[in-house]
This record gives C-alpha cells, sequence and structure tokens, in this order.
C-alpha cells in the first residue's frame, strides 16, 4: 500500500473535493527529489476559506500567529495553520458537526470582544487574559476553553506542517540512526536495582 492509499483510505469519508486536495498532497510526497519532505502544496498559498467568513478567517489568523509568531524559525503563518483550521473544520461537516458548532461560538466569543478590530498590542493582551488559567489554576475566564480550541488546532497544524514538522524540528522522515547516544545526565547513568 503506497502512502497515497493510505490517506485516501483514512480518508475515504470526506467529501470528494476534500478528497481531491488530500490526493494532491498525498501525490505531493511521492516525488523523487532530494529532500527528504514534499514541497509546500501550491492549495495552501491559493487557498479560500471554505468555513469561515473573510472576517473570521483572518481573526484566526490573526491568533494563530500570535500563539506560534516567526523570528528565526517559521510560524503559524507559514505554516498555513490558519488555512488547515479552516480546511478541517469544513471537512467536519458530514461527520463531526459538532466541531462546526464549537468553532461557531468561538467565532461568535471573538467577534464580541471585538477581536477583529483590535490593534495587535490589543489582540495581544486579549489573547493573554483568555489564556490566564494555564498560568494560574485559581483564574477564571469564560474564553478560556476558546483559547484551548483554538491552541490545540494551531499547535496540530504547525507540527504536522512542513513549516514546523521538517523546517522547525528537523524531521526526517523514513531516515534511521547509525548510532544510539546514551542521556548524559548523572542519575540516568544508574542501571536499576544500582545503589548509590
Amino acid at each position: 500500500m503506497t502512502r497515497r492509499d493510505t490517506i485516501r483510505a483514512a480518508l475515504a469519508t470526506v467529501s470528494g473535493q476534500h478528497l481531491v486536495f488530500l490526493d494532491q498532497l498525498a501525490a505531493a510526497g511521492e516525488h523523487s527529489g532530494h529532500s527528504f519532505a514534499p514541497p509546500e502544496p501550491d492549495r495552501w498559498r491559493n487557498y479560500k476559506p471554505q468555513f469561515f467568513s473573510p472576517v473570521e478567517f483572518e481573526m484566526i489568523r490573526a491568533y494563530t500567529e500570535i500563539l506560534i509568531p516567526a523570528d528565526d524559525q517559521p510560524g503559524a503563518r507559514e505554516a498555513h495553520a490558519a488555512e488547515y483550521i479552516d480546511f478541517a473544520v469544513n471537512a467536519a461537516a458530514a461527520h463531526a458537526p459538532e466541531m462546526q458548532t464549537e468553532w461557531r461560538r468561538a467565532m461568535a466569543w471573538l467577534m464580541a470582544h471585538r477581536f477583529h478590530g483590535l490593534m495587535p498590542a490589543e489582540r495581544l493582551e486579549l489573547v493573554e487574559r483568555m489564556s490566564a488559567p494555564e498560568r494560574d489554576k485559581s483564574a477564571r475566564r469564560d474564553g478560556y476553553p476558546i483559547y484551548q480550541l483554538i491552541k490545540a488546532a494551531t499547535v496540530f497544524a504547525f507540527y504536522t506542517s512542513r513549516a514546523g514538522l521538517i523546517d522547525t524540528l528537523g524531521y526526517q522522515g523514513l531516515a534511521y540512526l547509525t548510532e544510539f547516544p546514551a542521556c548524559n545526565h548523572p542519575e540516568h547513568q544508574k542501571l536499576n536495582g544500582e545503589s548509590s
């Protein structure tokens, strides 16, 4: 079974339009170039939102860029995290409509808090307030579940993208190790049952 067949089988329940896109993505991985990774699919660069409105899509893009900004490494924008989130949420229509409901609630919450109209520093401040329970367990924020939803989707989108997996983490696919260096921490050098 090829990589393309595996992806087809796993996503057989996705609508035809989405299957065509995923098939193109799998085919990109079968090229015989010098890189371990397939090239970035052109579909992401020319992607038009299918689930979110243009305003909502820009909110998602801005939010993901706050969570994983670009620095000397690529960030959420380079990983096309907003595009992936829109694609995944739109694809959930037939088999996980509750996912779309959850994202509709999240967008309504962000709109009610004027995220779309805030300046970048104000957006950052709002995200920090929403995430307060992550740092202080006694903090209560009604936006925390929305923060968790967007963060989980952003992290997944980033670390399964070429920018996150290959460019940032340096994953090389089916490469194998020629040696297995041991841990050099002194506390890990003792064998089971060995006394100090």
